[in-house]
């Protein structure tokens, strides 16, 4: 708690309800309403002159017998001369205030319980890349930080869908400022494009020997940062445990498979009631225990034996944000979309074992109760839904997979990384997307 207090403090905060007390005073006005904007869904211009280039990441390995300091350090050195990289876009996804906070008492913060062994990890990751640690856990936290509440006269939702109903998280106080990072303001204030920042499908391949996993990000990461995004091969006992995608200085994972012909899974997460989070709150929960989705993805990748336990694992534990965790097995049918919120597991929906629903071979979600409505500036599910459909169960294979995650608007502007992976087979293709023209 005294860590909390000093964090709100130095922020110029007598206390985390200091209200007026804080500076410099920010613009707690604002939401963002998908439903009233002119929708980005129907810009032909973009969607007809998009040319962006596919890149292979590089691909680098991680072995987990080694002590966590030490996992990431060779990786880390790798990267080293990109450190200047890494600040800078730190600081362009990151508010001043959150990056001046955490770089303060990173060296606290980095053992709360919420982080487990990835304190070590980052630890050794701060090392290798030779750059201060506050940046590598400010990193570890960029999701949970770009819009945060330090301190306002009010309590606003932000993102595409705000908190959710279902959220139990509520404010210490009802004065908050809410601090953006150039990123979130970029992205979801100031661009005409409102989407959310996923999309993911598990479907049955046609010959129902399989299935097959596709993710979209769309992050609207810059080129450089998308230059960063790695494939990592973990490794235990020297053999492959799981490959999964991240970005350099990250020890959390975006989306993974652990590859096996009859226990092999695959899991991607989306993005759900993407609203600010609370600074107070937010390193109360990490103390308690929590973990961010994202690291939370790593810990069930290395416990898990199975899909149907990855699905358990995905459906318990306490989370700092909600989230959809989009699970694919190796075995017909073996599909499912878990909703999470912050300390409950909401909703499991799997693939139709019975074929009684007409499209019930595939799962498909974007940031979006699959049960409720989406907003018409952010309809991403409709075209997918329908290309989908268009295609068929007797159509589906990794080719035409790609196909769906390479279409407007799944596809987008704001895309950053497209994955195909089949468990199975070992099947793990991965691309960022560059500006430049090949």
């Amino acid at each position: 708690m005294k860590t909390l207090l000093f964090l709100l403090s130095a922020a110029g905060c007598t206390s985390y309800q200091c209200g007026t007390h804080c500076s410099p005073p920010q613009d707690c006005s604002r939401t963002i309403d998908l439903v009233d904007k002119p929708t980005w869904i129907s810009d032909h211009e973009s969607k007809d002159t998009d040319n962006r280039t596919a890149i292979i990441p590089d691909r680098v390995t991680v072995d987990l017998d080694l002590p966590p300091i030490e996992r990431w350090v060779e990786v880390g050195k790798l990267y080293q001369d990109k450190g200047y990289l890494l600040q800078q876009y730190f600081e362009d996804l990151l508010p001043d205030a959150a990056v001046q906070l955490i770089a303060k008492v990173a060296s606290e913060i980095v053992d709360y319980p919420g982080f487990a062994s990835f304190s070590d990890e980052m630890k050794g990751y701060a090392k290798g890349l030779n750059i201060d640690l506050g940046y590598v856990v400010a990193a570890n936290l960029v999701y949970q930080l770009e819009d945060v509440g330090i301190a306002c006269d009010n309590w606003n939702n932000t993102g595409p869908s705000g908190q959710c109903d279902d959220d139990d998280w509520t404010p210490d106080g009802e004065n908050l400022f809410w601090a953006q990072s150039n990123h979130f303001k970029r992205t979801y204030i100031d661009s005409d494009i409102k989407t959310g920042v996923c999309t993911s499908i598990v479907a049955n391949e046609a010959s129902d020997s399989k299935v097959i996993h596709g993710r979209n990000l769309d992050w609207n990461l810059e080129e450089a940062m998308r230059g960063l995004i790695l494939t990592v091969d973990f490794t235990r006992g020297g053999k492959l445990l799981y490959t999964g995608s991240t970005i350099v200085s990250f020890v959390r994972l975006l989306n993974a498979m652990k590859p096996g012909e009859d226990d092999g899974f695959s899991f991607s997460m989306d993005a759900r009631c993407q609203g600010g989070n609370i600074l107070f709150n937010l390193l109360q929960a990490l103390k308690n225990g929590a973990m961010t989705p994202c690291q939370h993805s790593r810990q069930v990748m290395e416990t898990s034996t199975s899909f149907a336990d990855a699905v358990k694992g995905f459906e318990e534990g306490k989370l700092i944000d909600d989230g959809y965790f989009i699970v694919g097995g190796s075995k017909k049918d073996e599909g499912a979309i878990v909703t999470r919120t912050r300390n409950h597991h909401l909703n499991t929906r799997v693939i139709d074992a019975s074929g009684e629903e007409e499209d019930g071979w595939y799962r498909l979600e974007t940031n979006y109760d699959w049960w409720k409505g989406v907003p018409s500036a952010d309809d991403r599910r409709t075209p997918g839904v329908a290309k989908m459909d268009g295609i068929g169960k007797g159509g589906m294979d990794e080719v035409a997979l790609f196909g769906v995650m390479k279409n407007w608007p799944t596809y987008n502007p704001h895309t950053d990384l497209t994955c195909i992976m089949v468990a199975s087979d070992n099947t793990y293709d991965c691309v960022w997307w560059s500006d430049a023209v090949f």
